[in-house]
């Protein structure tokens, strides 16, 4: 990855991974490892005037998303949609205000969540554009969700990416779940960004990605 020069306000991204052209990467590490911040950076290297950006935050409420969005790229999206899911009040309020936002009452209502991200995806496949979807955090999810429903609903959210040939990026924070469930939650993907604290910085290693260290390099973004 590497800042564009027009954009000087832009803040520089880091050096890999790239998102594959097709398929799904699952970020997973402890939190504060500067996981969203890595999946949104990997979000604004999409350069395409014809490639979407599409975002589920179950944590962040949608303003946050898409000014970090804006800051990374060095200007304002010119197509990017963001689902919130933050049951934040005053920002359900505001549902009719920008078109590109959208909201489910609840993390748990994965019913609305893949509604409005099918539509996304829709508009985006019919008028023959690509599209980037990201999704933070999962672990919200865990906590609302049976982890056989989860399952369900990444295996076909994942599926639906691949098969329109756009390619996605989630988020999940280790320590809230066990290695049997995290396994279970892995199948989806077809690639892994991990991410660790070392010394008090985050680190980070790929695998699945043609792009990206192979083994534990400093993460500075």
């Amino acid at each position: 990855m590497s800042l564009r020069p027009e954009d000087s306000s832009a803040t520089e991204l880091p050096d890999g991974p790239s998102l594959p052209e097709s398929g799904s990467v699952l970020i997973v590490g402890p939190t504060m490892t500067k996981k969203r911040r890595l999946m949104l950076s990997m979000l604004a290297e999409e350069e395409q005037t014809d490639t979407g950006t599409v975002v589920v935050t179950t944590k962040k409420p949608a303003p946050t998303i898409t000014r970090e969005l804006e800051h990374l790229r060095g200007e304002a999206p010119e197509r990017y949609e963001v689902i919130d899911t933050t049951s934040v009040a005053d920002l359900l309020e505001q549902r009719s205000a920008p078109d590109n936002l959208r909201y489910v009452s609840s993390p748990g209502d994965l019913t609305g969540i893949g509604i409005h991200l099918t539509e996304s995806l829709r508009g985006h496949y019919e008028e023959s554009r690509s599209a980037s979807v990201g999704l933070h955090v999962l672990s919200t999810l865990v906590m609302y969700a049976d982890l056989k429903r989860l399952f369900q609903f990444l295996h076909v959210v994942t599926g639906r990416i691949a098969a329109a040939g756009f390619s996605g990026v989630f988020t999940l924070d280790t320590g809230f779940i066990d290695d049997q469930d995290l396994a279970l939650l892995k199948q989806p993907f077809d690639a892994f960004v991990e991410t660790r604290e070392a010394g008090g910085d985050p680190e980070y290693k790929v695998r699945g990605l043609d792009e990206g260290p192979k083994s534990w390099t400093p993460l500075r973004i």
